[in-house]
């Protein structure tokens, strides 16, 4: 009988950022969680624990695909330095728009974003559900749908290309792991 570790159920960190975001958007700032741990942990250990341990998208990029994926070889531009500096341009430039549209949010000069982006400019057509209606301040709503956005993006592009290539393709572009290998 195979004995079950925490370990095994670390994907189940993905799946519970969108339930919780569908409870209530404002839950989905717990996204901050996945994107300041990997580098807290790194500056304490000096390894990418998050990357090859921790992570939850990973987790369940290798639970979901191990059987879905074609198994191509992915092209070698794909993990070019150019390539991931492109990722991580994007995903600066997004997370630099989720603070000026918050501060702007909050200052009274834009409305708050109610609805799901994809890839920073493309709004989805779909309304993503919500469980409770409490009241929060339309900034920490606002918010919460931009970090849902990001985060529905990169899992987004990680299936994709986790389905054509092998699960964890996006690791190897992820902008976390990119920036953790920066870091001296």
């Amino acid at each position: 009988m195979k004995k079950i570790k925490w370990i095994d159920w670390i994907f189940m960190g993905t799946l519970m950022f969108f339930v919780l975001s569908m409870v209530h958007i404002s839950l989905a700032l717990v996204g901050f969680i996945c994107m300041l741990t990997p580098f807290v942990l790194y500056m304490k250990t000096r390894k990418k624990l998050w990357c090859t341990t921790y992570c939850p998208r990973a987790a369940l990029f290798t639970k979901m695909l191990s059987k879905a994926s074609l198994g191509m070889t992915p092209p070698t531009w794909l993990f070019s330095a150019k390539t991931k500096r492109m990722v991580v341009n994007f995903f600066c430039i997004n997370l630099l728009f989720v603070v000026m549209s918050t501060v702007m949010v909050s200052m009274g000069r834009f409305e708050p974003m109610a609805y799901i982006r994809f890839l920073i400019a493309f709004p989805l057509p779909v309304q993503l559900p919500q469980l409770f209606s409490w009241v929060v301040p339309d900034v920490i709503t606002h918010l919460g749908y931009r970090i849902f956005s990001v985060m529905f993006t990169s899992t987004v592009v990680g299936l994709v290309i986790g389905i054509m290539y092998k699960p964890r393709t996006w690791c190897g572009i992820c902008p976390v792991q990119t920036l953790t290998t920066q870091i001296k």
